[in-house]
């Protein structure tokens, strides 16, 4: 077999084996980083929707530690679901650690309502969801995160084990937020199909050498 008859073979090879992994899911899977709380649908642990930030004045934030260093690229955030407490989006930050309060801004993001996805909880309350985090990575350690917009309220959930932070305010004791941090992966078949390429090329490199 000459050169460009293996060439032209290992391209329709490619090319099928495209076609089969296409059909697989090929969306991101979300591992979890840092979950607040045991059962983050359990509404019945829910105390009151604080505001965060109620014309600038009172910004929720929340302590959370990792065990080791991180990469996030999503979060979900139970939040309160009536107007105008939600439609306008959030900001999305993380803080150091100054003694019991938040300290330096370390990261922040500003995502819109359409790079979410809500499920509804209760009649007034909703998880906001979204994948949308970008250049997010932390070392292991102690943080604050917050979520925030001039018109927003953040569920308070409580035995949680947080450190609930209402700015200009006072810290809920045993309340937390309701969030989880996630880190989305490639499925197996997307990386199934780049790993494919990459060997058919290599093999066409060297049959060429």
């Amino acid at each position: 077999m000459n050169f460009r008859s293996f060439l032209a073979r290992t391209r329709v090879l490619i090319g099928a084996t495209a076609l089969v992994l296409a059909g697989l899911p090929t969306a991101a899977s979300a591992d979890v980083v840092f979950q607040s709380v045991a059962n983050p649908t359990d509404t019945s642990k829910f105390t009151s929707p604080w505001c965060s930030s109620c014309s600038n004045q009172y910004r929720i934030f929340d302590q959370f530690t990792l065990g080791s260093a991180s990469s996030v690229t999503g979060f979900s955030v139970a939040l309160y679901s009536l107007a105008p407490y939600w439609g306008s989006g959030l900001n999305f930050s993380i803080w150091s650690v100054n003694g019991n309060v938040p300290g330096t801004q370390l990261f922040s993001q500003s995502l819109s309502n359409a790079d979410f996805t809500t499920t509804t909880l209760t009649g007034s309350a909703l998880m906001a969801t979204t994948d949308k985090v970008t250049g997010l990575n932390l070392d292991a350690g102690t943080y604050f995160v917050s979520f925030y917009n001039t018109n927003l309220a953040v569920w308070g959930y409580t035995g949680g084990g947080g450190n609930l932070y209402q700015q200009n305010n006072t810290h809920h004791v045993d309340t937390s937020a309701d969030f989880i941090l996630t880190n989305n992966v490639p499925e197996p078949a997307s990386i199934a199909l780049v790993g494919l390429a990459l060997v058919g090329v290599g093999v066409a490199r060297r049959r060429k050498a």
